[in-house]
């Protein structure tokens, strides 16, 4: 069975991040694998696999022209993991240039990808004025929802609470909180009354350092224990997004979440990568 997921959150928790490493973990277990940026002004996500998306292949051009039902040329494939295919804004897209998507081709471009893809993750805008990122939560089977443990997050959450019920998607968002260990006064935090299983992954300089690199880390080597721990639990976060409601996965999230947490907390004691504060 083919699966969507949407990799929703306030912009800057982290949800990039988390898409590109969960798409890759995807792959790795040699699922055809789609990753769509839908950042609605600027293509984003291919720098987290330093790729160049040229013009002709924008995803923004796909949507507006003649050809959307073919959809193949417009995903280049990660020349680092087989399987995974990237879908995004151009790098030279104009900002200015920006045009409202149709929502018809917006969902027929979501509908062709699921079709074509066993495994789809959409990197949500926060924005409710995003077509792309608002019908992939209605489409989607898992959402991912990304949030740290700060004020702002929480009033993120707070003001998004009649969208989730609109929508009717709370049986569908799974909460992966993004945990600094110095930041932790909003620890018992539960977005949209969500008090379930929920994973933490630690946030530390060498996972947002591979940002940049352009290679994820979950395709990393030589880790700190902080970024063993994050590779660890995206893993264990795919097994539970493709396993079926009610399995032992679900159970087992808050021995996991301890384990995190544990490790964020030690690893810069022992001379790793220290957390930041950022």
């Amino acid at each position: 069975m083919n699966i969507m997921i949407s990799v929703w959150g306030k912009n800057g928790a982290g949800k990039s991040t988390v898409a590109s490493n969960l798409a890759c973990a995807f792959a790795r277990r040699g699922q055809k694998t789609a990753l769509v940026g839908a950042n609605r002004f600027y293509g984003s996500i291919q720098y987290y696999f330093g790729m160049e998306f040229p013009g002709e292949r924008s995803l923004r051009s796909m949507l507006a022209g003649r050809d959307a039902l073919n959809i193949q040329p417009y995903f280049l494939e990660y020349a680092r993991q087989k399987n995974l295919f990237v879908a995004s804004l151009s790098n030279t897209d104009d900002y200015i240039g920006y045009q409202r998507m149709r929502t018809d081709a917006v969902t027929r471009f979501l509908n062709l990808v699921k079709k074509s893809f066993q495994v789809t993750i959409i990197d949500c805008d926060e924005s409710t004025e995003d077509p792309l990122s608002m019908l992939s939560l209605t489409i989607a089977e898992k959402i991912v929802y990304v949030t740290r443990p700060t004020l702002q997050a929480a009033v993120f959450a707070k003001a998004c609470e009649g969208l989730v019920a609109g929508l009717r998607v709370a049986e569908k968002l799974r909460v992966v909180f993004v945990e600094n260990s110095r930041r932790s006064e909003l620890s018992s935090f539960a977005p949209f009354g969500l008090a379930g299983p929920r994973a933490v992954l630690p946030f530390c300089r060498e996972i947002e350092g591979a940002e940049g690199e352009g290679v994820p880390i979950l395709l990393t080597r030589g880790l700190s224990r902080a970024s063993r721990v994050y590779r660890r639990e995206i893993e264990t976060i795919a097994s539970r997004l493709t396993a079926a409601e009610g399995e032992a996965a679900e159970a087992d999230a808050p021995k996991a979440e301890a384990a995190a947490a544990g490790a964020v907390k030690s690893g810069a004691g022992e001379g790793e990568s220290e957390v930041c504060d950022a």
